[in-house]
């Protein structure tokens, strides 16, 4: 090979070589040993390349120039120092170099130009590198304007007794990485610790309970009815209102005083979501079981305030499960079941409550697997059946309609109380069949009373929010009509009040459906679902169903007797009719009675009846 041609093939491996650096296809190792040939072969051995391959000044310059040209593309900052930390030369590239802080920086040292920190990391890797003449590698973080900066530095030796160090800004990167670390450990909805960070903590703490013979709990939280609010409004509502619990959560255990919450970290990783609607507490170095009683009451207090939903308020409850070490469990998973365990009693006792860990509970919970089993073969084997109780005209007592109520009546368990199977049926979605079944049953048996030739007012039944959600049930509705030959106008559909008002648009939409139909519409369980005069006023009811919770004291509390009063006389001023649910002593019906309510439902006059009871009450009308 000539020596010209000896030369290029030279120029172009360099080239290459930086080339594939800036690709990121070559380790820095491999790029800093370019980086020393090219300084090597044209500063040191400059006067001998142009001896020997003949080259003019014109093609040194050019070389020059070109070798030049590729160090600046690269994007890396690169400094050539000598051993005391003296600028030679350098280059800073386009990425950032915030901790510079001159524009002249040859002959400069490198403590004149950076921080004393950043300077003292440069000095010491350059001692280390000429003595081992080995490659060394650190990093240094800088805040500028408010804004952390992390940079990483390789540094070589060269055979000049100087050093050459590239400084990449390695931000994004490290962001991204410590992103990945807390997404790893955090739910990304609302920020606190997942399932995998609470668990290392709970166990972490277990083992200081241990040594220190302290007690520690885990309360175990479960939104009531969530789901309903979800499908009903929406995912983004669903998040919306799972942030807005989670701040809740929060803000209940930092306000608590009588009870010490140190986490592993700080003080807010107390507090952890699991996934959906589930979240748990860890309360540590408890002196006494009084104090998880008075923050459990704080968060149902907290939690069930309401809340603003895409302009819409919403309530919501939670139940809370609690179990403590070590009397509820050796290690994190048992107490961790123990809580989940004691939170599904909650649920069974009511909801919005919370319970504390009993072994009883065990049973309870592999029961309610059970149930849950069980219920999705109750339809196929014919297990529900209807009840019908009988509702009546406050004056006269005559009958003038009945509700139908679903009943299980399970081949092994005997009957199972709505109470206990209908949020099961909720919580699983079986309840929008469940409903369709109750709808058609009702219509069958009151077409095969009629058929008999006794006189039907109207047979009601109730409509779950879930049910209401669907833009098909008018067309389902009109479906079972057809099909059992019930006339509409002897139907009536009862809904809650929270049924209407966590999508009250939707919910509006498909009742003017069913009101087309010729169905009459109850609005169940009036005052407890936080309504107003505005959804009574847009909402076509016919009739209003006062809850038994203000009828049980009508007589002994003035309060309860004024609201029963003006819900009567405005319902009768909206031009509805007036049911009162739990009638059960003779002084209920007269106070109703005195004040022009309508009709009556309860154990005063019945019980719910199976159809075959209800036929004597219908040939006795």
């Amino acid at each position: 090979m000539s020596d010209s041609n000896y030369y290029h093939v030279l120029q172009q491996q360099i080239k290459d070589h930086l080339k594939a650096i800036d690709t990121g296809s070559v380790p820095w190792k491999a790029f800093l040993e370019a980086v020393d040939k090219s300084y090597r072969e044209f500063e040191i051995n400059q006067r001998t390349l142009e001896q020997s391959l003949n080259l003019s000044s014109e093609e040194l310059v050019l070389a020059n120039e070109e070798m030049h040209a590729v160090f600046q593309a690269i994007p890396d900052q690169l400094f050539h120092l000598d051993q005391e930390g003296r600028i030679i030369s350098y280059k800073l590239g386009e990425n950032s170099y915030h901790y510079i802080n001159q524009e002249k920086l040859i002959n400069q040292y490198m403590k004149d130009v950076t921080d004393f920190e950043v300077a003292n990391k440069f000095d010491v890797a350059i001692r280390q590198v000429l003595e081992q003449k080995s490659t060394q590698h650190f990093e240094f973080v800088i805040v500028h304007d408010r804004k952390v900066y992390y940079y990483e530095v390789r540094m070589m030796p060269l055979k000049s007794k100087a050093v050459i160090a590239l400084v990449r800004d390695i931000t994004d990167r490290r962001l991204a990485e410590e992103q990945i670390a807390f997404l790893a450990y955090h739910d990304s909805l609302t920020a606190l610790p997942n399932n995998r960070l609470f668990k290392d903590r709970l166990e972490h703490a277990i083992s200081q309970a241990e040594r220190n013979q302290k007690m520690i709990a885990v309360m175990f939280l479960d939104l009531d009815r969530f789901k309903l609010i979800n499908d009903t409004m929406g995912h983004s509502a669903g998040d919306e209102l799972l942030k807005i619990t989670s701040q809740r959560l929060l803000d209940a255990v930092r306000k608590t005083d009588s009870v010490a919450v140190n986490s592993v970290n700080d003080f807010t990783t107390s507090v952890a979501r699991l996934g959906g609607d589930e979240f748990t507490i860890l309360l540590e170095d408890l002196e006494n079981l009084h104090a998880l009683t008075h923050i459990a009451e704080r968060i149902t207090r907290s939690v069930s305030k309401p809340m603003m939903l895409d302009r819409q308020e919403v309530h919501i409850s939670t139940s809370i499960g609690i179990a403590v070490y070590p009397d509820d469990g050796a290690n994190a998973d048992e107490v961790l079941k123990h809580a989940d365990a004691a939170m599904y009693h909650a649920k069974a006792q009511g909801r919005n409550n919370f319970q504390f860990y009993t072994e009883e509970m065990n049973k309870s919970s592999v029961e309610l697997l059970a149930l849950e089993n069980n219920l999705h073969k109750a339809l196929d084997n014919n297990e529900l059946v209807l009840y019908y109780q009988p509702q009546v005209n406050v004056v006269s007592g005559q009958l003038v309609g009945m509700e139908a109520l679903i009943r299980w009546k399970h081949p092994e368990r005997g009957f199972v109380s709505p109470n206990v199977f209908i949020p099961v049926a909720e919580e699983t979605g079986m309840i929008s069949r469940i409903g369709l079944w109750v709808i058609r049953e009702a219509c069958k048996q009151g077409v095969e009373w009629m058929r008999q030739g006794l006189e039907l007012n109207k047979i009601s039944v109730n409509l779950s929010a879930r049910q209401l959600k669907d833009e098909a049930l008018p067309t389902y509705i009109q479906g079972i009509l057809n099909e059992t030959g019930m006339p509409a106008d002897k139907l009536g559909i009862e809904l809650t009040e929270s049924a209407i008002i966590l999508d009250p648009e939707i919910a509006l939409a498909r009742l003017q459906k069913i009101k087309q139909l010729g169905i009459t519409l109850s609005l169940d369980d009036f005052g407890t679902g936080y309504s107003s005069l505005s959804y009574l006023k847009r909402f076509p009811i016919d009739v209003l169903k006062i809850d038994q919770a203000f009828i049980r004291d009508v007589k002994v509390d003035h309060e309860d007797a004024a609201l029963v009063k003006a819900i009567i006389s405005m319902a009768h001023g909206l031009g509805m009719e007036v049911i009162a649910e739990g009638v059960e002593v003779e002084e209920q019906k007269e106070f109703l009675s005195a004040n022009a309510c309508d009709s009556i439902q309860g154990y005063l006059f019945s019980r719910p009846l199976p159809a075959n009871e209800i036929v004597q009450m219908l040939q006795s009308k």
